[in-house]
């Protein structure tokens, strides 16, 4: 119940940030890039362990502040033993998860900015012996500070929390999938 309230606590803020400016024109920057591409890398809490993932999100700028998107992420399976989810000699766990995603801007100054983000959308899980899989909701609210080094690149660090509903999926719940995450963003502007 406490996920379900923080989530709906982090969609109305959103919803409030970004009707601050919510004209469908650009305003100020005539040379906005409209079209950006984030090659993510992301660590995350997963079963009770944690996972290293890939990821990309990809979408159009409609105005200086807000854009709208599709986002994806995929678990890394390496077998890197201690605490990540695929350790040696067990089955590979094969999870991925992605969606619309929009996001709100903040400019800080020329170069830093602060960034809101709202995934919504689904995940998938497997294991690579037992067979079968599962579909499942994902929803995952983050903050993000960017810092732009060009025009057309920059870097971002954020914070999120995934939300996963509906697993019936092996021995894992909700919980499993859902989980605090951190990630390094390597932004490009187009």
């Amino acid at each position: 119940m406490k996920k379900i309230l923080f989530a709906i606590i982090a969609a109305f803020v959103t919803i409030q940030l970004s009707a601050q400016d919510i004209s469908f024109t650009p305003q100020g920057n005539n040379d906005l890039n409209r079209f950006y591409v984030d090659l993510i890398s992301k660590a995350a809490t997963l079963n009770g362990g944690w996972g290293l993932f890939g990821g990309m999100r990809a979408g159009y700028n409609i105005n200086n502040n807000f854009s709208i998107g599709l986002a994806g992420h995929g678990l890394i399976p390496d077998k890197l033993g201690g605490s990540y989810v695929n350790q040696e000699g067990e089955d590979e766990l094969h999870f991925g998860y992605g969606g619309v995603e929009a996001l709100y801007k903040y400019n800080l100054s020329d170069k830093f900015y602060l960034t809101g983000m709202m995934l919504v959308g689904a995940g998938r899980a497997d294991y690579e012996n037992i067979g079968g899989h599962d579909y499942f909701f994902m929803m995952e609210p983050g903050a993000s500070i960017n810092y732009r080094l060009l025009d057309w690149f920059g870097l971002g660090y954020s914070v999120s929390y995934r939300f996963a509903s509906g697993v019936n999926y092996a021995d894992f719940s909700d919980a499993s999938f859902s989980g605090w995450s951190t990630s390094l963003d390597f932004k490009f502007g187009f």
